[in-house]
């Protein structure tokens, strides 16, 4: 599958009894602090651009949704993003998010997705709420999986605790998964074992309570959730080719902003003129998402013109940046930050827009 594409469409028997008892798990780390956070930064948060849909450049996973949708808030209304930011003053940034959750990037976090190019952006805002959203979106997968697992109960409701309420585990697991992960989002057990082992010796955590987690991990229905939540959110995790790859817009607004948002197809200038002027009139984020059909057999087809191939990508979400009601012209930008240059910026008329985007994603009203 394209890096850059866009999908629409168990057994712990108990605690033994040489294991810290699973009343005491909580009680014996609940003190400890999350990693230190002491690493500093060199980009700044918003950069000498600010929140500006330029700013935003996507890198080599499939999350175009995502970077998109990022580039979409920034032209609609930019103080939305800067709302939910919060500098810590020591290299961490937290996300509070409209329904009140909270996710701390940290350093380490941000480092690693910088150097492993999962954002290519110049400031620091787009990837601090990438890894928001990843650490999220993990943290709400296993708390289902510890709920639907057959672990044992005085177990299963200490590490509830530890990951609803803790950042410690939760990255633990985060850097486990990230480190043990193959490009098409396949995760071996073993060794996701001993990766979680690796992430949690540098917490302090004693040996026997790292134990028991582990063991956590041999329950099949826990296991099992976690790997379909690693295939079908592959880019939050570095994985190039999984089946999930690449997300929705949808999902993305409704986190970020706390809206609601649809999806139109766009399949006729009828439909999507006043679809586009109406968004734009409401300053409402704006994401368009082009085609299956390859760029080739766009051209062929005389569906658009020969230039598509310098701005073309199937399967993609591009972030719409205005739209012209008089001269019926679209304003578009690619998340890339190129194809085209400069900024991936591109203009289209009406009946091109219409020929090579299957519809656009807002938020609600």
């Amino acid at each position: 599958m394209d890096t850059n594409s866009l999908c629409r469409r168990n057994v712990i028997r108990g605690c033994r009894r040489h294991r810290t008892p699973a009343l005491s798990l909580l009680a014996a780390v609940l003190f400890i602090l999350p990693p230190s956070a002491c690493w500093g930064t060199e980009a700044e948060l918003y950069g000498s651009a600010g929140v500006r849909p330029e700013a935003v450049r996507q890198g080599g996973l499939g999350s175009c949704y995502f970077f998109a949708t990022l580039s979409a808030l920034a032209q609609a209304s930019p103080q939305v993003i800067q709302r939910l930011i919060q500098d810590n003053n020591d290299g961490s940034y937290t996300v509070q998010f409209p329904d009140g959750k909270k996710e701390t990037a940290y350093p380490e976090d941000l480092r690693y997705a910088r150097e492993s190019g999962f954002d290519r952006s110049d400031s620091l805002w787009p990837i601090v709420l990438f890894r928001a959203y990843a650490q999220r979106v993990l943290r709400e997968s296993l708390l289902t999986a510890i709920d639907g697992s057959n672990v044992f109960p005085l177990l299963k409701s200490s590490v509830r605790e530890l990951i609803a309420s803790k950042d410690f585990l939760l990255l633990a697991y985060d850097r486990a998964i990230r480190a043990g992960v193959d490009q098409s989002g396949n995760v071996d057990q073993g060794k996701l074992e001993a990766k979680l082992k690796e992430h949690m010796k540098p917490l302090g955590i004693p040996e026997t309570i790292q134990n028991s987690l582990v063991e956590m991990l041999r329950s099949k229905a826990f296991f099992d959730s976690i790997v379909e939540m690693v295939k079908q959110n592959g880019e939050l995790f570095g994985a190039y080719r999984a089946v999930g790859q690449g997300g929705l817009p949808e999902r993305a607004i409704l986190t970020l902003t706390g809206k609601k948002a649809r999806y139109l197809e766009t399949h006729s200038r009828l439909v999507a003129g006043p679809a586009l002027a109406l968004a734009v009139k409401s300053h409402q984020p704006i994401i368009a998402s082009s085609r299956e059909d390859s760029g080739e057999g766009l051209i062929s087809a005389g569906r658009v013109g020969a230039d598509a191939k310098d701005w073309y990508a199937p399967s993609h979400a591009y972030t719409v940046l205005g739209y012209e009601t008089l001269s019926g012209r679209v304003k578009l930008r690619n998340p890339w930050g190129n194809h085209p240059d400069p900024d991936g910026i591109f203009t289209l008329p009406l009946a091109t827009f219409v020929a090579a985007f299957d519809g656009i994603t807002t938020a609600s009203r």
